[in-house]
């Protein structure tokens, strides 16, 4: 069989006419793709990965095979089981399909789950191609060296035999990340949004939320990111089995049954609901709390004592009961998202934008204050998420806030407000969207680069689970708000399915970890010299990270409006380049890390 390619993971191939969808990409056509022969570079205790292109024949397809051979070496073998195959689900966005959702590779004649399966279901007018995403792992035992694997993949025609060429590296990623990729949403996103959950009244009480809710924090946490998932909406509300059950009022009021709470949350506290991953059990690094407005004091009350007494009790209960459970590796996050355009609350607890709602960070700081500046046990801390006046406030709350997510964009204006942020030991994150499906995956590599690059925490996408109830033909806004899909109604998969964009970022992160362990093991300037390596291999211009400060910033921040901000100043480092330049920074970089 002749129409069978294996060609690498950073451009995505039209079903309907094998061109490459990537338009700024190198090669174009599979013809030009299939005279280069598949070799691939990775570290230890890492995945590579690549795909398979089958021509279909007749336009259709019969039973496939694949058979993944153990990748050998000189002194040893990967073993066959760590190879994943997944089928790739194309999707109609702008006219033109493109692949994104991966759905477990399963042979069976019954199954719902083989590629004949999968593609007569995605059922696609005038398909030509099918395609297949590998993942390999790199075991952190294997000795470094060259090691060759073979593929066979079987079909009607015949079966055709691929090689490819593995160099394994010296370096090793680290299990722990040093960079937080944070994947958010918000409660209970997850039964509003799949049909196996909202159908299921009881999904609380007989553990069905759990085992879904698990899968998803333990496919991001393998593919190096976190799933962070805000218990309260923009009312004050939370859903079952997210609180404790409290009982009493004002200095009465107290914890009844910490049950279900601990049911929940303990098993990602303690690491234990990420065993048997490759990563390994390691608790969740940030939590979010569910303290707001609204709870655990009615807000009815704010401004009184009493108020003032449940809030800061609870809190203090809260503290105590974490500590005795020993969940002391996570940061557990008091954060206020409310936003007064909700009308449900008369102030912006997040994105602060009049001058006069800022008063509420010193309010609940002051809250707060016993349990945020305690130095002993788990570690309580103030987060907020700026924008419009992150100018503002970078100084002024640096003190009590140390945890900072801060609007890409705006934060690209001050590069002195990550120095001032630095001297008060404070973390800094950035936040934006998810790139749309159209949009180049090297794209999606960007923003842990620019990370390393401005010498921050993390990074985090806004959204990830707002897939749309049409999201096997065109994902609700074309992907820009999930990196993960559900997988119940179509494939009887109760959980989720990854993206395409979700293993992109995964080997980014990779390389990111790399490049921060590096970092941290040299002398000071060392950053500087991973900067050289990204501008050269992007072709920009060091600082490219930052950009010039608009001329409206003389003006408060209530009086900017929405053309003044979409023609503002904003700092990329993603100017068209070839999808391949994630492939030369790579290669830079390990040449690098020897």
């Amino acid at each position: 069989m002749s129409n069978c390619y294996l060609i690498h993971d950073m451009i995505r191939i039209c079903p309907q006419t094998g061109e490459v969808l990537e338009q700024e990409a190198r090669v174009r056509s599979l013809e030009g793709l299939k005279q280069d022969s598949l070799s691939l570079i990775s570290p230890r205790n890492a995945y590579v990965s690549f795909q398979i292109i089958l021509r279909l024949d007749g336009g259709s397809i019969g039973d496939v095979r694949i058979r993944a051979e153990a990748v050998q070496g000189e002194y040893g073998e990967i073993p066959a089981a760590e190879f994943s195959f997944y089928s790739q689900w194309f999707h109609q966005i702008q006219e033109r399909y493109y692949p994104d959702a991966l759905v477990p590779l399963e042979e069976g004649p019954s199954s719902r789950l083989t590629l004949a399966a999968v593609t007569g279901l995605n059922a696609i007018e005038g398909q030509t191609y099918a395609a297949v995403w590998v993942d390999l792992f790199i075991p952190e035992g294997i000795r470094p060296g060259d090691y060759e694997g073979r593929l066979h993949v079987t079909t009607g025609a015949g079966t055709d035999t691929h090689s490819f060429r593995l160099k394994a590296l010296e370096t090793v990623v680290p299990n722990e990340s040093f960079l937080i990729a944070d994947l958010n949403s918000y409660a209970d996103n997850l039964s509003r949004r799949m049909r196996y959950l909202r159908n299921n009244e009881h999904r609380y009480e007989d553990g069905t939320y759990f085992e879904v809710e698990k899968q998803f924090y333990r496919m991001a946490h393998e593919h190096r990111c976190l799933f962070h998932y805000l218990p309260y909406s923009h009312s004050g509300d939370i859903p079952p089995t997210f609180i404790p059950e409290l009982e009493g009022k004002g200095k009465e009021m107290r914890v009844k049954d910490w049950s279900s709470f601990d049911e929940h949350y303990g098993p990602y506290l303690d690491g234990s609901a990420f065993k048997d991953t490759k990563r390994g059990a390691i608790p969740l690094p940030y939590m979010y709390l569910p303290f707001n407005f609204h709870w655990p004091a009615d807000y009815v009350k704010f401004g009184t004592k009493g108020y003032r007494t449940e809030f800061a009790g609870i809190l203090e209960e809260f503290h105590r009961h974490f500590t005795e459970m020993g969940w002391l590796d996570t940061k557990f996050e008091l954060f206020l998202n409310h936003k007064k355009r909700y009308k449900l609350f008369p102030y912006d607890g997040d994105e602060t934008r009049f001058v006069w709602d800022e008063k509420v960070n010193d309010i609940f700081y002051d809250l707060a204050k016993d349990v945020l500046e305690r130095e002993d046990g788990a570690k309580v801390i103030f987060r907020t998420d700026a924008s419009w006046s992150y100018g503002l406030h970078f100084e002024k709350y640096a003190d009590i806030i140390k945890l900072w997510v801060v609007n890409q964009q705006m934060f690209s204006w001050f590069p002195e407000g990550l120095e001032s942020l630095r001297k008060a030991g404070d973390e800094v994150w950035t936040y934006g969207g998810t790139q749309s499906i159209a949009q180049p995956l090297l794209g999606t590599v960007i923003s842990p680069i620019t990370a390393v690059a401005r010498g921050v925490d993390g990074f985090c996408f806004w959204e990830n689970t707002l897939w749309g109830d049409n999201w096997h033909v065109t994902p609700e806004s074309d992907g820009q708000a999930a990196l993960f899909y559900p997988g119940d109604e179509l494939f009887g998969i109760f959980g989720p399915l990854p993206s395409i964009r979700l293993k992109t970022m995964r080997g980014a992160m990779q390389v990111v970890d790399c490049m921060e362990q590096w970092i941290r093991r040299q002398p000071e300037g060392s950053r500087d010299r991973i900067r050289e390596i990204v501008c050269q291999a992007l072709g920009i211009e060091p600082g490219s990270w930052w950009s010039d400060k608009p001329d409206f910033l003389d003006r408060p921040p209530y009086l900017w409006l929405d053309g003044m901000l979409s023609e503002a100043p904003s700092a990329t480092l993603h100017r068209d380049q070839p999808p391949e330049t994630f492939n030369d920074l790579k290669q830079a970089l390990w040449g690098l890390l020897g």
